[in-house]
């Protein structure tokens, strides 16, 4: 049987199938299942900065009528703490004693204000590693390209120059030179690129003629960005990378990892077909495994990049033509 162990971030995985920060890794019960369905590891649902933001000003603006306006400036000092992340803290110390799989914690951020603290907390907590999910949507008349992108960085190594655990950082692919983005971030400290986030959609309600959310789960045809993206990233840096977007299948997480992705992860599928279905992309990686004739993930990782001849220009170039070639076997005119 081949062997499945990974490193991630320095982490000791049993296999790369990571269930991503969700729903179902929001609950103990749903990390249990996970962690008995055989997941290398959870990421826990994200903390988010502008909980924390709201709550302050809704605190910051009762206390300001108090009675003893110094009572302001005190909780000021803490203010971070004594909102939303106190919980946060001990779900993490909570999923620890639960389940013995790594346990990675996530926060969601657009700055670095709140985070040096309360990462020195998430690693006292017992979390394994940290994953930032960082996202900015840039304002008409707020800041130009250069300064979003350059905040990633800010961010990462603000948070990776206060704690020990490994940090990854997940990211979309929405920027003027994305490359630039990914490089910034691995310098800045990241051990792991986690590659592509899903933005939160919009809709229109025709009955009510309002702007309404549009959730919608992913699908296998967005899984070729972040594999083209994967192969550049695991071709030029010296990081780990954890495939995002369109996992679906073992084939898929087959896919990924000869692309040179070290991990990947899993959220539609399982909203699909429960947390057990990590079970079965588990078996069917190994199987699949067997059946070549490979003993580990490993001689997989990048096994495509090495294979393929001159694979630069497939990674970097748009290849209209051949595009054009491609679509003909399917459509006749």
């Amino acid at each position: 049987m081949a062997d499945l162990k990974t490193s991630y971030m320095g982490i000791q995985l049993d296999n790369p199938i990571v269930v991503s920060s969700s729903g179902i890794t929001g609950s103990i019960h749903g990390i249990e299942r996970s962690a008995e369905a055989g997941a290398g590891a959870v990421v826990l649902k994200s903390m988010f900065e502008e909980l924390i933001l709201a709550q302050s000003k809704d605190l910051e603006k009762d206390l300001s009528t108090a009675e003893h306006p110094e009572a302001l400036d005190y909780v000021r000092a803490d203010l971070g703490m004594r909102l939303g992340p106190l919980p946060y803290l001990e779900f993490i110390e909570e999923a620890r004693k639960k389940v013995s799989i790594p346990i990675i914690a996530s926060v969601n951020c657009v700055t670095p204000h709140w985070w040096v603290p309360y990462a020195r907390r998430i690693e006292e907590a017992g979390a394994s590693g940290l994953e930032l999910n960082i996202s900015h949507f840039p304002q008409r008349n707020g800041e130009n390209s250069k300064e979003i992108e350059a905040r990633y960085a800010e961010i990462v190594q603000t948070v990776c120059d206060s704690i020990s655990i490994p940090v990854a950082v997940k990211i979309g692919f929405y920027f003027t030179s994305l490359w630039s983005v990914i490089e910034d971030v691995v310098a800045a400290g990241a051990k792991a690129l986690v590659l592509f986030n899903r933005y939160y959609a919009v809709d229109v309600d025709l009955d009510t003629k309002t702007v309404i959310p549009a959730m919608k789960l992913s699908s296998p045809g967005e899984f070729h960005l972040p594999l083209r993206w994967i192969g550049l990233a695991a071709k030029n840096l010296k990081c780990d990378i954890g495939a995002s977007t369109g996992v679906h299948d073992s084939e898929n997480i087959v896919k990924a990892l000869m692309m040179g992705a070290t991990t990947t992860y899993i959220c539609t599928a399982l909203y699909k077909n429960g947390p057990e279905y990590v079970r079965e992309l588990r078996d069917n990686l190994s199987t699949w495994l067997d059946e070549q004739g490979y003993k580990s993930v490993g001689d997989i990782k990048g096994l495509a990049l090495r294979n393929t001849e001159d694979e630069g220009k497939l990674l970097t170039r748009l290849q209209y033509v051949l595009a054009l070639e491609e679509a003909s076997k399917y459509y006749k005119f």
